[in-house]
């Protein structure tokens, strides 16, 4: 009634409360919030994990709804605009913050905790932010209770939803607030499951509650049960295994190879060591019934070719190459995509960045991903509706990493060289972004998973706090990782740099919750590296450590969309495409020293200074 007449108003004002509200959510339903209630329920493990995994993949939802939200709202021009759209989504941080810790901590616990969120409640309730009626659910109360007064949370924001949709002139949009309002009704089911399946203790309302538990909430969706017990549903049913319909090997647990040259070792060793490698993992046997391969590379974030410790090696794919030629592949395909590098600087297409490294045999294609999306319609997420089609088509799918040091992930590792796979990699790194880069590469894990994957950790290696930028002074190390599962060598690879939980890897993490399954134990065969020891990596200090964590959001809203952070780029092959601001010039001469982004004589070794 408010807004009779004014349409375009009324979709705005819901879109700002559709922001706000789908922060509050992200936040209260985030895997820290709610693990502890669920770990407290009277109810078997296997009921645990159900709910978990439910709660889980609704949190998940949410945060895409937010992203997607932000990026539509930001793409109005005005920084007045921006600071409204930015406020919207503080207010809801904060609110999520209190509506989870007013829900899940006890006050005879956490009684500080519990207060400062009970004053913000009294504060909403004074500046009516918060209505009466909601003010009297916002206390520590039974799960079965908090479940129910979700039905009416959920229930209320696909009302909403339902009249964004109503309102949209855009297709584009229309469509993507038509997914959202269906997610949400599907949540609005999960949780109305939870509440006839626990009593008011928190117990499994029958005998055979887990199983019930289980078939009520895959009829919802397949997404809101574990992984294991997708396995059991009927061909057809569920995420899709991968584009071709074969058996997926991603998230499988197989056996990881590792080996280890010497110092100074003929080629001929490091050779040795990669048939090693590919044999003991199986390749070769994958590789027997396959006529086509596509193999992922990295090579465009290289910058000159005095640093090579951030690009695939060019030997060692053609070595790759040949092995699977040799075992009867007739096409091999190596690929890679674009990055924010062409943006500011001419030749940066795959095809002159891949002959200025080298890539060039009779044994492989080079592809440009750019030029190979075909149009796709994925299940989940947003925004992105295309794909790789030779990625997709392939018969055997590889993943070849550079083993090289980040800030936010410890590692550049497999998951992260998928990146780019679905579209471009920009739209989904900066401010106004409405997909981040990680979901973006759930998606294409989703439907064509790699089959196999190969960590190239052989000198020279970018070390240090931005070692996927590039190094000064890259490590001289000599390892192979192998395997059929890329997430179980991404954890091998992570263990060997210290990092004991792999789910401290933003991207790894992001697996674990979007397939539902869990880090554990995997076999290697070969010797363990040291790499803690060998390199210092991105978190070898309170003040590198201190850099990673502000990195992410420090690129994300202050680059300029990556023109202010970059390498010291070989000018001579890839000049500048227009002249730079001193403010721009000064901010790159700096980070190119002060971390290291700048090419060093061949001769130099350690580490990134």
């Amino acid at each position: 009634m408010r807004y009779a007449g004014r349409p375009a108003a009324e979709l705005r004002r819901l879109v700002l409360l559709s922001l706000e509200r789908e922060q509050i959510v992200a936040v209260a339903y985030r895997e820290e919030a709610v693990a502890g209630r669920v770990a407290g329920l009277d109810i078997d493990k296997d009921a645990k994990d159900l709910v978990r995994q439910a709660l889980v993949w609704i949190w998940k939802d949410e945060q895409l709804h937010a992203e997607y939200i932000r990026g539509a709202l930001l793409r109005a021009k005005g920084a007045a605009a921006k600071v409204i759209v930015y406020g919207r989504q503080l207010q809801g941080a904060l609110s999520g913050w209190t509506s989870a810790t007013s829900n899940h901590r006890d006050p005879r616990t956490a009684p500080f905790r519990a207060g400062a969120a009970g004053a913000l409640v009294v504060l909403g309730r004074v500046s009516g932010q918060v209505p009466a009626v909601l003010q009297r659910e916002l206390h520590f109360q039974t799960f079965r209770h908090y479940c129910r007064l979700n039905v009416a949370l959920e229930a209320s924001a696909e009302r909403a939803y339902r009249r964004v949709v109503e309102l949209c002139d855009d297709p584009a949009e229309r469509a993507a607030f038509e997914a959202i309002r269906l997610d949400e009704a599907r949540h609005t089911e999960a949780f109305n499951v939870l509440v006839d399946e626990l009593t008011e203790d928190d117990r499994l309302a029958r005998p055979d509650g887990g199983a019930r538990l289980a078939e009520r909430l895959a009829a919802i969706s397949p997404w809101f049960i574990p992984a294991d017990l997708r396995a059991a549903l009927p061909l057809g049913e569920g995420p899709p295994a991968n584009g071709a319909g074969r058996r997926r090997t991603f998230g499988s647990r197989r056996r990881v190879v590792a080996r280890h040259g010497a110092p100074g070792a003929p080629v001929a060793s490091k050779r040795r060591l990669l048939e090693e490698c590919l044999d003991g993992a199986g390749l070769g046997e994958m590789a027997a019934g396959a006529a086509t391969a596509a193999v992922r590379v990295a090579f465009m974030l290289g910058y000159d070719r005095r640093d090579t410790s951030n690009v695939t090696s060019p030997e060692l794919v053609e070595m790759l190459a040949s092995y699977l030629r040799r075992h009867g592949v007739g096409d091999v395909a190596v690929l890679e995509a674009p990055t924010v590098y062409g943006n500011s600087y001419a030749h940066r297409s795959v095809a002159e960045v891949a002959a200025y490294f080298g890539f060039s045999s009779d044994m492989y294609r080079v592809v440009d991903i750019s030029e190979d999306l075909e149009p796709f319609t994925f299940e989940r997420g947003f925004v992105e509706h295309a794909i790789s089609s030779t990625w997709l088509a392939a018969d055997l799918r590889v993943v070849v990493p550079k083993l090289r040091t980040a800030p936010t992930d410890f590692a550049h590792l497999s998951l992260c060289t998928l990146e780019g796979s679905t579209g471009r990699i920009d739209e989904t790194v900066y401010a106004g972004r409405q997909l981040d880069y990680r979901s973006a590469t759930m998606m294409l894990l989703d439907v064509a998973p790699p089959d196999f994957s190969l960590v190239d950790g052989w000198d020279p290696v970018a070390d240090g706090p931005f070692g996927v930028m590039g190094c000064h002074r890259p490590a001289h190390v000599r390892h192979l990782y192998a395997g059929a599962d890329a997430l179980a060598v991404d954890e091998v690879v992570l263990a060997d740099l210290g990092v004991r939980d792999p789910r401290r890897a933003p991207v790894l993490r992001r697996a674990y919750h979007w397939f539902g399954i869990d880090p554990g134990p995997v076999e290697v065969e070969g010797k363990r590296a040291d790499l803690h020891a060998e390199l210092r990596g991105a978190h070898a200090s309170p003040w590198w450590r201190a850099i990673g964590l502000l990195s992410d959001p420090v690129y994300t809203y202050l680059s300029q969309r990556g023109a202010v952070f970059v390498p010291a780029l070989d000018r001579a092959a890839f000049p500048a495409l227009g002249p730079a601001s001193p403010f721009v010039r000064s901010v790159q001469w700096a980070t190119q020293r002060v971390f290291g982004l700048r090419p060093a004589p061949r001769s130099a070794a350690g580490t990134c200074a």
